[in-house]
């Protein structure tokens, strides 16, 4: 029996140590990439899970008390913790909330006729009489700060230009109103008891001697007639632009302009309405109606023509009682007979809240501004919500599905986070970005693709030893090049080349490939005895200074084929076609990341040829195919798996890539597959937007969304790459 030398035996135990260590570190690390992948994963998902979750009202205060007279409106403060309320004698009353209790009261006029609001965020009243004349009102509350504690002052402020506007001289008495009114300008309209229209539209000028401000009231002329004989409702749109009339089975649209009203448009209905209200922005009109329903209508541009459209419409199952808008988000609060409060948004068409609430009838609601409380008064007295819709944009619908917004003449996929306006609507389809992504990515393997696995071809098999090892060191050592380095050379210096020599570059694309057929087939006929004069696996040394001849040629002289074809100007011929071009464009972003990511493919791909076993393609040869057979027959297939790897794996770097996308395209977020125009890429979006979102915000979460969608996306590639890899290495394990 044989025994082991003692230090043979230290070194077995050293050896065993070792091998313990190298395999529980081996074993951490995959466990550890796998938790970094997982936890990544669940970051992401904590981050987004919040804009799908579920809409909660929840009762915070209830103030028991009745009124005596009719309410008109009601209104709050910025947090809902005091309210107003005015009532059929003229009169407004204010109501702290949380301490249960009327704070004061203050007559504005006595016994109106008629009474009309502006949208909240103009927050003005307009009250009639019998007398034909209108006074103004607005309403607010001011904030003081008392020994640390924070106190709400209400006021009322009339307008001080116009205190009381006579607006029928007639002296009838009015019996409804509609009034727009900003700091420079408004339009008062009202509807007299003997059914005339009429209408005075106030300008202000600056008095440019003595700084002062004049307001003029100017009567508005209907265009035909102003007779409005069993008239509903009416509204005027905050810009003083249009006029809204409502009748029982017809809905009018009025241009308003230079002092004159013409009649727009009239749109027959098929139910019986009721009444009509302007929803946040302004930009639409809901047409409530007597079956339990309501619709909303806005403009859009058909053949050159302005029409106001039916975009959508919501039924209840009773008829509604009260229809409350949202002050700045496009969400409405419908409460029916039956006492079921609803909430909705508009956009999305998605109810956020549905559940049976009151069982008194209600006798109106209001939302504060931020959106966080709703405020009901009801036959009973006041009762307060806490309103949980912080995402009410946001639906599956809306990220990946076609959505109507205001100012579109049709459905559409629209990415559009920010604006300039107060009354913009964020617009939070993914589907430009992710299609900008798939369309970068295409166009960069079309570029790359077969220059890197060409190359990886004839530097494996073809090319001899002693260049290979230098051509192959060089071309990988180009992975290291910083994209942000070629977006920049992308956009700055290659962009304006080829947009002034488009025709030479699209050349280029023929001149090229049949160059290097034409050079193959005249080396194929040469005499045996030239050919051998080139050191074997040296041939491609004949291509280079033709190509740079063809290249030179096709700049210098392109435009000749432009005379020839395009009538001498390739952008305006395409123009004519209805094919849109900008400066940075697919075609820009696929060769400068198709150049990015060649390394990546030919790297791949070159190892897995040139790993193929020599006795496979030796035995090809020995039983007589050509090389080209032996090549495509045997190492091709053999490699294939690398091959396809590489691929995949340049696909990845291509999907997931954001400098050279960020600074070589024009990043519009638009759904347009001519590789002429530029697009949007997901990585790119988040790199942009990211720095301005709010933490929180809907933005914030849609970016992280954004992530997700391009995490998931590329964890899908992998795994289909690597089973279907799988797969192409069983299937030629034989040879």
């Amino acid at each position: 029996m044989a025994y082991a030398k003692p230090n043979q035996r230290a070194r077995d135990k050293q050896r065993r140590v070792v091998d313990l260590i190298m395999r529980v570190w081996v074993k951490s690390s995959g466990v550890g990439i796998i938790a970094a992948l997982l936890l990544i994963c669940f970051y992401l998902l904590a981050v987004i899970s919040p804009i799908f979750t579920s809409v909660n009202v929840e009762p915070i205060n209830q103030y028991k008390t009745k009124y005596t007279h009719a309410t008109l409106a009601i209104g709050s403060d910025e947090q809902g913790k005091m309210v107003y309320r005015i009532d059929e004698s003229g009169k407004v009353q204010f109501i702290d909330l949380l301490n249960k209790r009327q704070v004061s009261e203050q007559q504005i006029i006595s016994n109106p006729t008629a009474f009309t609001t502006t949208i909240e965020s103009q927050d003005w009243f307009a009250f009639g009489d019998e007398k034909g004349r209108v006074q103004f009102a607005q309403i607010g509350f001011q904030t003081n700060y008392s020994k640390g504690n924070r106190q709400l002052i209400p006021y009322v402020e009339s307008f001080v230009p116009f205190p009381s506007l006579q607006l029928d001289e007639n002296k009838k008495a009015l019996t409804q109103l509609a009034l727009s009114l900003t700091p420079n300008e408004g339009v008062v309209l009202g509807k007299t008891e003997d059914n005339r229209l009429l209408g005075l539209e106030l300008d202000a000028s600056i008095n440019q001697m003595t700084g002062e401000t004049l307001w003029e009231a100017i009567p508005i002329h209907f265009n035909g007639t102003n007779k409005v004989k069993n008239l509903l409702s009416m509204v005027i749109t905050p810009n003083n632009d249009f006029l809204y009339l409502l009748y029982q089975h017809e809905l009018q649209v009025w241009s308003l302009n230079d002092h004159q009203a013409s009649l727009r448009e009239s749109i027959p209905l098929k139910e019986s309405a009721q009444k009509l209200t302007l929803l946040a922005g302004a930009h639409s009109v809901l047409v409530q109606f007597d079956n339990g329903s309501f619709s909303q209508w806005f403009d859009t541009i058909n053949n050159e023509k302005r029409s106001l459209t039916l975009i959508r419409t919501f039924n209840f199952d009773a008829p509604i009682e009260l229809l409350s808008p949202e002050v700045y988000r496009k969400g409405v609060s419908v409460i029916d007979e039956k006492g079921n409060l609803t909430l909705i948004h508009t956009t999305t068409e998605k109810a956020l809240f549905t559940q049976h609430v009151f069982n008194d009838s209600v006798l109106a609601a209001t939302q504060p501004p931020n959106g966080e409380k709703l405020i009901v008064l009801t036959q009973s007295g006041w009762q307060c919500f806490n309103v949980t819709n912080p995402h009410p944009e946001v639906s599956i619908q809306s990220v990946f599905g076609k959505v109507w917004y205001e100012g579109y003449p049709e459905p559409a996929y629209i990415w559009q986070s920010t604006a300039a306006n107060d009354d913009f609507e964020s617009k939070f389809s993914l589907m430009p970005l992710a299609f900008g992504t798939l369309k970068a990515a295409f166009y960069a393997l079309i570029f790359a693709g077969p220059i890197a696995i060409g190359s990886a071809i004839y530097t494996a098999y073809f090319m001899s030893a002693n260049v290979r090892r230098y051509v192959k060191p060089t071309i990988e050592i180009m992975e290291a090049l910083p994209t942000v380095i070629i977006g920049l050379l992308a956009g700055i210096w290659l962009a304006p080349i080829v947009e002034n020599n488009l025709i030479a570059v699209f050349s280029i694309l023929v001149f090229f490939p049949l160059s290097m057929i034409i050079i193959a087939f005249v080396w194929h006929i040469l005499p045996a005895h030239i050919m051998r004069k080139l050191p074997r696996g040296q041939h491609a040394i004949l291509l280079i200074p033709a190509l740079i001849v063809i290249g030179y040629f096709t700049f210098q002289y392109g435009y000749v084929i432009e005379d020839w074809l395009f009538g001498g100007d390739l952008r305006n011929y395409l123009g004519d076609k209805g094919v849109a071009y900008d400066q940075r464009n697919a075609l820009v972003v696929g060769i400068a990341m198709g150049a990015a990511i060649i390394p990546t493919i030919y790297t791949i791909a070159e190892d897995a040829i040139f790993s193929v076993p020599k006795h496979l393609s030796e035995g090809s040869l020995a039983l007589g195919a050509t090389q080209w057979q032996t090549l495509t027959k045997v190492v091709l297939l053999t490699a294939s798996p690398g091959i396809f790897s590489a691929v995949m794996m340049g696909l990845g770097r291509a999907v997931g890539e954001t400098m050279i996308v960020l600074m070589a395209t024009g990043n519009t977020p638009i759904m347009d597959g001519n590789i002429l125009e530029g697009m949007r890429t997901l990585a790119a979006n988040i790199a942009i937007e990211m720095p301005e979102s709010e933490m929180g915000s809907t933005h914030f979460r849609m970016l992280f969304l954004a992530a997700f969608l391009l995490f998931v996306f590329t964890f899908f590639v992998n795994s289909l790459a690597e089973w279907i890899r799988q797969g192409l290495r069983e299937k030629y394990r034989s040879l």
